[in-house]
């Protein structure tokens, strides 16, 4: 453990001292941060989520989709949790039984093979 940490302080030591290695530093160790960060962008993902459901059992509604970026400006005073980590802002989908929150990924573009989801049940109206 002591080596690694030794390691990742070298790594930003190396990083910050000389700039021209910026770029090919960041290049190499992306498979290494990648999967971090979208674990946390994850984890944000599915607090909005549940936050969606919650918002439905106590109003009887879901965020439309045309009110989606007003509803997150009235929920999150912070710009972080309005985004993914990579400044694309957070989708909403909504089927019968589930809501997801879908992000575009590091290419920040929709439809291609980084982009994921989070899904979260919906809960059941009662009669």
């Amino acid at each position: 453990m002591r080596k690694l940490i030794l390691l990742v302080v070298l790594w930003f030591a190396v990083t910050y001292y000389f700039p021209d290695s910026r770029t090919w530093l960041t290049d190499v160790s992306r498979p290494l941060w990648i999967p971090v960060v979208k674990w946390d962008t994850k984890e944000e993902m599915r607090q909005v989520a549940r936050d969606v459901v919650a918002h439905e059992v106590s109003t009887g509604k879901l965020p439309d989709r045309r009110a989606w970026l007003d509803w997150m400006d009235y929920r999150y005073s912070l710009d972080e949790m309005k985004s993914d980590a990579w400044g694309s802002g957070y989708q909403l989908r909504v089927w019968a039984d589930s809501v997801a929150v879908w992000s575009y990924g590091p290419d920040r573009t929709r439809n291609t093979e980084d982009d994921f989801q989070v899904s979260h049940p919906r809960q059941r109206r009662r009669r």
